[in-house]
């Protein structure tokens, strides 16, 4: 033993035979050469036991063997992480040369670093001036963490290997390890390690210790052995901590599977360890709620050895049951964390057999009791208590979270029945509600002594934070027929209520101090997380079936009362406070001209969006107050907003105060359309529920006076936008008139125009009259129509730059013509409509740089009753702003019994299709110069009205479109013979292209199939010839990104996924009619158009997404459809093809894979039909080759085989089926890095590949599936075969 410490000291001085210091490292770095030493001794064996025999020779000097008779003494820096480095080395050597070592000696290295990390290799720890001498705890630790790994490897019977020859190194540094401590515990099953763990774990409450030396001895080692059983159980569930074992996948499954069931009807180790630490927790809760009077919170060997209990029992009930099967698999790797692997979900899901110790209300009531003795707090002098705030903080982090686990046990067979359940969510309801309230008290009494603490404050953020999350669990996991049953629910609801008000009000005090500077406010974090679980408790009660279905409606209706009147409330208190919040930022912003930062405004914006959805679930459960609330805060905002409009043309930069009023006023309708409607993206726009019911008749006692505040609050709206507008037609360029205002009104109006204007009766279960009827009939919905189209109308051609009020402006035109023929007919007949369509037709041919007497001329050929200002202004809308409210035109006008809407639309068709064939003809005669600036943008202007066009697929009788289009697509390809090199008219061009096969195809006619298929043909091998076979791909290199921009490949993907519609079976069934195209015909422009972008798929373009899905969908199309064309292609295509492939077959995207291993078979297919790829082999013999092997090296061999295992399979059968023998010596080849599991191997493959099955890999019908099913069940047994032994670097 003695100078080992040296010897390791010298070895690792030195740098390892041919090491190389990594780039930027100099050789001679001294940490650099010994973190390389430390690993060479480690991957070598540390063949002369340095690591051992050093911990050995420290611990016995400084006195924590009990072999010497001093005692302990504090080991120094050094000495500490030399210890660490080689209880974690030892650790490794021992894992990866298991079967190099003798039994007998693992056992005792086991026992060893477990009797250290515990305390018990000392009789006695040393007084020193700062108290008792223990082990550091990054090295007890260590000790422990090893001790497991070495317990989880010896777990399964049978892992002990016989035959190891005697070593004379073994057997004296085994005798050197039982001599140091020479009366160590050993263990000879799992059962003993328990009962010991259990003995040392309830020791510290015994009574009959009075002496305090031992009684901190005995807590430290009590500490200790929960820290080991978590490290244990971290170890079976494999956690980022777990050891790696140089054993395959299959060892950990089975590890996993045997701790949580057992074997053989022994109590499993799982069961063994909830059983301890459940015990010991009840030891704890009993001895501190028996003591509380003897002050026995100022102990801190108390609190660190019952925060160690709690931890253990929450990684216990953090266990994934049933998760040994796939819990070491796939593609993330072996070692995945409970966290990873989604144990933050709501719901516990325990055992039944667990049910005794963890169903018991009495316990759970009494856990809550211990945590009110525990929490850190004021006392009642409003001084802080002398107990080290930080242990006490620690340990009531650990309750809190393992009461939040025992919070969301889900219902199941845990439970006998409802009662039983009922009786549970009581307890842990009432002790939720008796800690929030303690904090709302203690907050009210002593919040200038809170506020002049961090570390008190930032405690007790963290209580209100997991407390509500535990009623969040509590209301999600019980729901509200169970709460609502309970004599408590009201009191719940009651805390709801009171915390959040205290919570937003407090946030505005503070917002108010800092001046509206939201960044600088320390509590806004956790407040809003906190906001948000109250939220979320609202939102999931006002989800519940329960509640809003009818049944047991003497019940559903108590407890929807009781949520109207007592939860309700909180939404205006909500509703003011994040107005007033956002009115004092907005007043900050403006003040201090802050750059705001566009990414924190997005992500503020989504979590607006979510809170004021979660919001709204509050306020409907009372809608009458709800709505008096928000139009007492408009009528307040409105009179100083109107005011601010009439100051418009006063001149002047818009001040603080005036960015306030405006957000003030944004945010209050904000509120309302929250309200008032829902987010139907995709759906059927439809009237909320509880605003239909709190407005019908029988609904509520207040129905009439709840419909008129919604319908007043329309008008307000309605007027507010009408004065805004009217003084943007005079001065658009003040800035008291917003934008965001506008386009926040417009968004209200969309959503709330989509569900209440003419709403279908038979999307509702009552259709008594109320809200429905308001808005239900033509002369009652005919004014708003007309508003919205004048509205649409002014901001078209005064505000046509500001992009989102023009966005929604399109929207809501749109969303009304999508209403139906009634909604469809009154569009037609308003006037604001009509100027509309006549603007879209006298700007249709109008570039934006258009001269004044090509606007004159414009105008003279339309007509209509337009001022040069508003066609101006209608002119400067973006080209494809334009495109799209062509789009909300030809939707609004599209029904066919309208004859004035038929007319619209012919004009607005007309309006497009003559300049354009003028511009054609213009071209062609030499009239016009395709480089002149004006021919392009006109050309530019053509393309996107055609796909306005196409984009109107949601008008009455689409069918009408591909015959208005069919006649222009010649002209539409004929475009590239102009612009084949200016890339931004090929995208448009493709797109329009795209759009129109993806929204029109299965209505085309054959002739409508034709004529696009010869224009398609056009247009993609002109675009091919200037921008695939030049196009160079350059890699942008920066700190976060390595790869392309995918916009700047849109080009391509737009190809890709117009070559995908020309191969939809829809598509060729038509084209392939009697006179038709001919199927190869439409083969050889895919084909074509395939050849071009192969060169272009460098892997950098294949990290896309979109890109990477769309490229190998056409490439499987192909490969599985026609085969023989892949394989004609000139080497260097094919190499590229088969790269591509080889990549996508290991992504992570299982569709990928399975696409890319289906065009590897059908080339592998294909060539033992035809022998199609003699030529390539005769050029490059090792194709077949390379591709087995990566094959296996990449796929078979690796986790992510198993959401990918059949078309793995029948990938490999073929290419093996092409030379069997050049296969044999690729296993022979790849067997050999496998050392000692080389036979095993070969006897695997020598399992699967069977001749008969190699002879009929091609063969069709019965005998070709036969075949196929044989080798996918011998697959299948050979890759779990294989996955059991074989280990994955």
């Amino acid at each position: 033993m003695e100078g080992a410490t040296n010897e390791l000291r010298q070895v690792l001085s030195a740098p390892p035979p041919n090491w190389q210091p990594p780039p930027g490292i100099a050789p001679n770095n001294s940490i650099a050469i010994l973190h390389a030493s430390l690993e060479h001794v480690r991957d070598t064996g540390d063949e002369r036991y340095l690591f051992l025999r050093t911990i050995l020779e420290v611990l016995h000097i400084h006195g924590f063997l009990s072999g010497t008779a001093s005692s302990p003494t504090p080991l120094s820096v050094e000495e500490e992480q030399v210890i660490f480095h080689c209880a974690t080395g030892l650790r490794h050597v021992i894992l990866f040369r298991w079967d190099s070592f003798r039994p007998s000696l693992r056992t005792c290295v086991r026992d060893f670093l477990l009797n250290v990390g515990l305390g018990l290799s000392f009789s006695d720890p040393g007084m020193g001036p700062s108290g008792f001498t223990f082990l550091p705890r990054t090295v007890a630790m260590a000790c422990l963490s090893g001790a497991a790994s070495l317990w989880k490897r010896s777990w399964v019977a049978g892992n002990d290997s016989d035959g190891i020859p005697e070593s004379e190194g073994q057997s004296y540094v085994e005798n050197m390890t039982n001599n140091a401590i020479p009366h160590m515990q050993r263990f000879e099953r799992s059962e003993d390690l328990f009962v010991y763990l259990n003995s040392l774990l309830i020791a510290p409450f015994d009574e009959a210790i009075q002496q305090q030396q031992l009684m901190n001895r005995k807590r430290y080692t009590g500490a200790m052995s929960a820290s080991f059983l978590s490290l244990l159980v971290g170890e079976f569930t494999g956690g980022n901590s777990s050891a790696r074992y140089n054993l395959p996948v299959e060892f950990h499954r089975s590890c996993h599977s045997i701790f949580e069931n057992g074997s053989h009807g022994e109590q499993s180790g799982l069961d063994f360890t909830l059983h301890l630490t459940m015990t010991a927790l009840s030891s704890l809760v009993g001895y501190v709620l028996s003591n509380t009077s003897n002050n026995i919170m100022q102990d801190e060997s108390l609190m660190d050895f019952g925060t160690c209990i709690i931890n253990v029992s929450f990684d216990v009930l953090s266990w994934e049951f049933g998760a040994g099967s796939n819990k070491w698999d796939f593609s993330r790797g072996v070692n995945m964390s409970a966290k990873d692997s989604g144990f933050n979900g709501v719901l516990l899901r325990p055992p039944q057999k667990w049910r005794e110790v963890l169903i018991r209300p009495d316990f759970l009531g009494a856990v809550f009791h211990v945590y009110v003795a525990v929490r850190v707090r004021v006392d009642g002098n409003n001084s802080f208590e002398s107990t080290p705030i930080q242990k006490r903080g620690k340990m009531s982090h650990q309750l809190r979270q393992l009461l939040l686990q025992l919070s969301s046990i889900a219902p199941g067979p845990i439970f006998t029945d409802q009662r039983e359940r009922g009786a549970y969510a009581g307890f842990v309801l009432d002790g939720c509600l008796d800690v929030l309230e303690t904090l709302l008290t203690e907050q009210q009494q002593h919040q200038e002594q809170l506020n002049d603490n961090s570390m008190i404050w930032e405690y007790r953020s963290a209580e209100f934070v997991d407390f509500l999350t535990m009623l969040s669990r509590i209301t999600s996991n019980f729901r509200t027929k169970i709460l609502s049953q309970l004599p408590t629910f009201q009191r719940f609801l009651s805390a709801l209520c009171a915390v959040g008000k205290w919570l937003l009000e407090s946030s505005v005090a503070e917002c108010h101090q800092a001046g509206g500077d939201v960044g600088s406010m320390e509590g806004a974090d956790w407040k809003n997380d906190a906001i948000a679980q109250i939220l979320q408790c609202s939102e999931t009660m006002a989800g519940d079936y329960w509640l809003t279905s009818g049944s047991d409606s003497q019940e559903a209706k108590a407890a929807y009362e009781s949520l109207a009147f007592t939860l309700a409330p909180l939404y205006g208190v909500h509703c003011a406070c994040r107005v007033r919040m956002a009115s004092l930022e907005e007043h900050y912003l403006v003040r201090e001209n802050a750059e705001l930062d566009e990414v924190r405004e997005e992500i503020s914006a989504l979590s607006l969006e979510e809170e004021m959805t979660s919001a709204a679930s509050l306020g409907r459960f009372n809608i009458l107050t709800s709505m008096k609330t928000l139009s007492g805060m408009f009528q307040d905002c409105m009179p100083r907003l109107i005011a601010l409009f009439g100051c418009a043309g006063a001149g002047g930069d818009i001040n603080a105060d005036m960015a306030a009023l405006l957000e003030e006023a944004r945010m209050l309708i904000v509120c309302a359309c929250h309200l008032l409607t829902d987010e139907c993206e995709g759906e059927t726009p439809a009237i909320p529920e509880s605003v239909v019911n709190a407005c019908r008749e029988g609904g509520s006692p207040h129905h009439k006076t709840c419909t008129t505040c919604i319908v007043d609050l329309i008008q307000l709206l309605k007027s507010i936008s009408e004065d805004q507008a009217l003084k943007v037609t005079v001065h658009p360029e003040d800035q008291r008139l917003s934008p965001l205002l506008a386009k926040t009104l417009l968004w209200f109006f969309n959503r709330w125009g989509a569900a209440y204007i003419s709403p279908s009766f038979e999307e509702y279960n009552d259709d008594s009259g109320g809200i429905l009827e308001t808005w239900s009939k033509p002369e009652s919905f005919q004014p708003m129509i007309s508003f919205f189209t004048t509205l649409c109308l002014l901001y078209f051609c005064h505000w046509p730059q500001e992009k989102e009020v023009v966005f929604e402006s399109t929207s809501l035109l749109l969303a009304l013509g999508k209403k139906g023929p009634v909604v469809r007919d009154l569009l037609v007949a308003d006037s604001s409509f009509e100027k509309i369509a006549a603007l879209h037709s006298i700007c249709a041919s109008l570039r934006h740089n258009a001269t004044q007497p090509e606007i004159s001329a414009a105008m003279t050929r339309i007509g209509g009753d337009l001022s040069m200002g508003m066609v101006k202004g209608y002119q400067r809308l973006p080209y494809d702003d334009r495109a799209k409210v062509l789009m909300a035109l030809i939707v609004g006008c599209s029904d066919m019994t309208n004859e004035k809407g038929t007319t619209m639309l012919k004009s607005c068709l007309q309006a497009i299709e003559s300049p354009f064939s003028d511009l054609m003809q213009a071209l062609a005669n030499k009239q016009a110069k395709s480089q002149n600036i004006h021919v392009q943008e006109s050309a530019c202007l053509s393309i996107f009205l055609y796909s306005g066009v196409v984009l109107a697929s949601e008008m009455s009788e689409p069918e009408r479109i591909p015959y208005f289009l069919s006649p222009s697509f010649p002209n539409l390809s004929g475009l590239m013979l102009y612009y084949a090199e200016d890339l931004t008219i090929c995208e448009s061009l493709l797109k329009l292209f795209r759009d129109y096969a993806e929204r029109y195809l299965s209505m085309l006619t054959r002739d409508q199939c034709i004529n696009f298929f010869s224009a398609s043909t056009s247009l993609l091998k002109s675009y091919s010839e200037h921008h695939c076979k030049s196009r160079v791909v350059v890699k942008k290199f920066d700190s976060v990104e390595d790869f392309e921009e995918e916009q700047s490949y849109n080009d391509v993907l737009c190809a890709i996924q117009l070559l995908i519609q020309l191969g939809s079976k829809d598509f060729t069934d038509l084209c392939k009619t009697s006179r038709g195209v001919d199927l190869n015909e439409i083969t050889d422009v895919i084909f074509f158009g395939l050849q071009q972008i192969l060169p272009l798929m460098t892997q950098g373009l294949l990290q896309f997404p979109k890109l990477c899905n769309y490229y190998f969908t056409l490439v499987g199309f192909m490969v599985e459809t026609y085969p023989q064309y892949l394989c004609s292609l000139p080497l260097d295509l094919f190499n590229s093809l088969l790269n591509s492939l080889l990549f996508g077959m290991s992504h992570s995207d299982p569709l990928v894979s399975k696409s890319s291993l289906h065009g590897l078979t059908g080339l592998a297919k294909e060539h033992l039909k035809t022998n199609a790829l003699c030529n390539h082999l005769s050029a490059k013999p090792d194709i077949i080759e390379n591709c087995t092997r990566r094959l296996l090296q990449e796929v078979i061999f690796q986790p992510i085989i198993w959401d990918r295992l059949e078309p793995a399979g029948m990938t490999l059968l073929p290419l093996v089926a092409i030379d069997i023998q050049k296969f044999i010596n690729l296993i022979n080849a790849i067997s050999q890095q496998f050392g000692e599991k080389q036979k095993q191997l070969c006897c695997a493959f020598e399992k699967l590949i069977k001749p008969d099955i190699l002879a009929n890999v091609v063969k069709e019908g019965r005998e070709g599936r036969v075949v196929r099913v044989q080798f996918k069940n011998d697959f299948d047994a050979f890759v779990r075969n294989v996955q059991s032994f074989l280990v994955i670097m």
